[in-house]
């Protein structure tokens, strides 16, 4: 008995390890909802280069490529960065100007 209680043990202890590790569709689902969350954060300065990325990252998930499509998505994450940075330089050139600073 104590041996069936043993082997149940380990059995779910290693089951429960592998429902804690992310697979490679979610690793990509993760990463594509960052890069769409800080696309739209750009508003008005969203770059096609980023929406381009977005789009290659959604269509190699729905082929089945995760790796690709986290790479793409990566690279979408990256670009989106910088043209919240550009909205925020922008915004602050606008107001440099507009108030003689």
């Amino acid at each position: 008995m104590n041996k069936s209680l043993l082997t149940l043990s380990a059995f779910l202890a290693f089951g429960i390890s592998l429902s804690v590790q992310a697979g490679p569709k979610e690793d990509f689902q993760a990463i594509y909802s960052e890069a769409e969350s800080i696309h739209e954060d750009a508003g008005n300065f969203q770059w096609t280069t980023t929406s381009d990325r977005l789009k290659a990252a959604k269509s190699a998930a729905e082929n089945g490529d995760y790796d690709k499509a986290k790479t793409m998505a990566s690279e979408a994450v990256e670009l989106a960065k910088e043209s919240v940075a550009q909205r925020k330089d922008q915004g602050e050139a606008w107001r440099n100007v507009a108030l003689g600073g």
